[in-house]
């Protein structure tokens, strides 16, 4: 899939902005806080309906648009050729009366929910910040599956909404239990939500994982120049068969459920696990078995990144992960995703920066940021559409 056009009214830094983009590769100059960061985060958001950094959707919302009108407003659109077409995306964002905030999706012009833009335009991003993918919290890995998975499979989305509704229900009632006494068929009313939902979610997040693995292993030896060997290992809180770690860093294929158990058998398990820590729940306040405690970890010949990385380890790790996920997306929805690169360059020694400029040049759609165009060699740049962006106005050249 390629984005042909793309407009935005105040969004972020862009009070107004119509730019056709070429398929192939873009750079995008310009100095700090003008807008390349911006212009990725609206492609993004047009793709998953939400910011890449947990940003509230009123912060999309150019600063100042409420001089202009009583209800402010953001529209972003683009203009898409996929494979099996061509096709229109818009999100439209207004503070309404009450400082309440609407949201309104088409596609095609039709009015749509956030659910159907799974597969309509699929992005993978990268941003410095992502580095904190390995050293950082687990929660920051969790949200990576989650807005992975929820690009491109919708049944993921629905149970990993279920699981959280239910998730907010159960710890409400369990914080309750801290002041009254409580029936234990209350929890099982919530429980009957979480399980199946906590079960499908756990069981595709390690499927992704064991498939991202599988394609970042050769990404990442080219990257290393052959001198790492990656594994991204999944995690589970919970997992009746709990073997030792060390098993989890050799099993290459951990795609399917531990122990050869179905999802009916993990179903029971998972309850089961639910009920033995009960007391312990009440007394915390809190659920403490289920894939919301999920994580993985980044291993290179052994080591842990997380914990024992340099900081170009762990860059060449997540950029590994990431251009894995271009190839995982193509496996998944059949078409090319788009690839954004923010500051792509930065803590790369020359021969990773060489091999990871060899990649991304071959990409179907790319664009990356740059605040000095001297830090790609002259042949990478000359494959380029050369745009430069300053103060939220964008020119060609």
């Amino acid at each position: 899939m390629i984005i042909r056009h793309l407009s935005l009214t105040n969004v972020r830094l862009f009070a107004r902005l119509e730019l056709d983009l070429p398929g192939g590769l873009t750079i995008v100059q310009g100095d700090n806080a003008q807008g390349k960061t911006s212009l990725l985060e609206a492609i993004y958001f047009l793709a998953t309906s939400h910011s890449p950094h947990g940003a509230a959707d009123r912060q999309i919302i150019r600063w100042g648009a409420e001089e202009d009108a009583p209800y402010p407003y953001a529209m972003l659109k683009a203009d898409l050729q996929r494979r099996d077409g061509p096709h229109t995306l818009e999100i439209g964002i207004q503070r309404a009366e009450g400082n309440r905030l609407r949201k309104e999706i088409r596609i095609d012009h039709a009015a749509r929910r956030g659910i159907d833009l799974v597969g309509q335009l699929a992005v993978v991003l990268f941003v410095p910040g992502d580095v904190d993918l390995v050293s950082g919290a687990p929660a920051l890995r969790r949200d990576y599956l989650d807005d992975a998975l929820s690009q491109v499979d919708a049944g993921y989305v629905r149970a990993l909404d279920q699981y959280s509704r239910a998730l907010t229900q159960r710890n409400a009632l369990l914080r309750q239990a801290q002041e009254r006494r409580i029936d234990p068929d209350e929890l099982e009313i919530w429980d009957d939500q979480l399980v199946p939902a906590g079960v499908e979610v756990a069981l595709k997040r390690r499927e992704a994982v064991g498939q991202m693995t599988r394609l970042a292993m050769p990404v990442h030896r080219g990257l290393s120049g052959g001198r790492e060997y990656l594994q991204i290992v999944y995690h589970p809180n919970f997992d009746p068969a709990t073997p030792p770690a060390m098993t989890y860093q050799l099993e290459l294929d951990n795609t399917r459920p531990p122990g050869g158990m179905d999802s009916a058998d993990l179903q029971v398990a998972y309850r089961n696990a639910l009920t033995g820590r009960r007391q312990e729940e009440m007394a915390r306040g809190m659920t403490l078995v289920g894939p919301h405690r999920d994580d993985m970890r980044f291993i290179a010949n052994g080591i842990d990144l997380g914990e024992y990385g340099s900081r170009g380890q762990q860059r060449t790790a997540v950029l590994a992960l990431k251009l894995a996920e271009v190839d995982w997306m193509r496996e998944r929805i059949g078409d090319e995703p788009v690839l954004l690169l923010d500051e792509v360059l930065a803590e790369l020694d020359p021969s990773r920066r060489q091999s990871l400029l060899s990649r991304i040049s071959q990409s179907h759609q790319t664009v990356v940021t740059t605040t000095d165009i001297n830090r790609f060699d002259q042949d990478f740049v000359r494959q380029a559409a050369i745009f430069s962006v300053n103060s939220g106005v964008v020119n060609r050249g």
